[in-house]
């Protein structure tokens, strides 16, 4: 039976990463051949990219492991910040980092206040005034829209309508009817790949002693973290540095509002209150992996190679010792 529920864990990651990966490229054929307005296709698209977290965070609500829930979207910041120092270390000769715009620097500033204010729900629970919504959950939603709204107010810039043009050929091997067809049902294979990813994670966490909490930060947040970096990845290679870390960082803000939604939907309780205090550490973690980040995208360009690339070594090593931390922890 362990055999089996280890397989389908397995199956169910590897799965996941290649549908999402093939979603998020349907995801930008539905925004090319619809009419709908920009702001309601990029709605929908970022809530379909984002599928597999919001599936195993609302999975995990359903089956009462409010740990886990809280683990994988924390988890998954950290291990796309792991996964952009790696690949910084893999292309340190172009010092990706040095050529990020504003964007990325006012989005992991939103990071850290989203995960301050994690931290201060899940370490001194709040009342909660409407029903079983904390004052913590309102207070995420009403910064993550106000801060979003700033941001994409203050990058405005018109480069983005003749990007916007380019991008208009790029599917018309496909009708909008096949489009439309292969984008929903990719969402719903991702949706039932994800449940299976979070309910086999769960007796993973029975059998081995590790805690729903540790599971949720490290196995099923590198499994619904892993389509993020392979398209970083992609950005990478085609010398779009700038997309590749802005959108990342991006991902890591919506990370924290999916757990805004995942309270709405956790009708047993508060679900911070409910959280393991592993989370406390994971999401400090992330706060400091956020404030490396700034340093390098801030500074100037070092003139030798080991001076640039320390932030991410750092990062690197302490993903590895917070690892540890969390698994004494468990």
């Amino acid at each position: 039976m362990a055999v089996l529920i280890f397989l389908g864990f397995f199956v169910s990651a590897i799965a996941t990463f290649f549908i999402a990966s093939n979603l998020a490229v349907f995801g930008d054929a539905v925004k090319e051949k619809t009419k709908a307005t920009s702001t309601v296709v990029g709605a929908v698209i970022g809530i379909a990219i984002s599928l597999p977290e919001l599936t195993s965070s609302v999975t995990a609500v359903i089956i009462d492991t409010p740990g886990l829930a809280v683990g994988n979207l924390i988890g998954s910041n950290l291990f796309n910040l792991l996964g952009l120092a790696v690949f910084d270390l893999i292309y340190r000769k172009h010092q990706i980092m040095t050529q990020t715009t504003v964007e990325s620097k006012l989005y992991a500033y939103l990071v850290i206040f989203l995960t301050i204010i994690v931290i201060v729900a899940v370490s001194f629970p709040l009342p909660t005034p409407f029903l079983h919504i904390s004052y913590s959950t309102f207070a995420l939603v009403l910064l993550y829209v106000i801060g979003a709204q700033l941001i994409n107010k203050r990058t405005e810039y018109k480069g983005r309508k003749v990007k916007n043009e380019r991008k208009q050929e790029r599917y018309r091997e496909y009708t909008r009817k096949q489009v439309l067809t292969r984008f929903i049902s990719l969402a719903v294979a991702i949706m039932i790949m994800g449940s299976i990813l979070t309910v086999t994670a769960e007796e993973i966490a029975q059998i081995t002693g590790l805690g729903s909490s540790f599971i949720g930060a490290f196995l099923v947040a590198i499994s619904t973290s892993l389509p993020d970096a392979s398209s970083v990845g992609t950005a990478l290679k085609m010398r779009n540095y700038n997309l590749a870390i802005s959108s990342l960082i991006g991902s890591n803000a919506f990370n924290i509002l999916i757990l805004a939604i995942t309270d709405v939907m956790y009708f047993r309780g508060n679900l911070f209150s409910e959280s393991s205090q592993v989370n406390i550490i994971i999401a400090i973690a992330s706060i400091v992996f956020v404030l490396l980040f700034l340093i390098s995208i801030s500074r100037k360009s070092p003139k030798y190679q080991f001076t640039y690339v320390i932030p991410s070594i750092l990062i690197v090593v302490l993903y590895f010792a917070v690892s540890f931390v969390s698994f004494q922890m468990k």
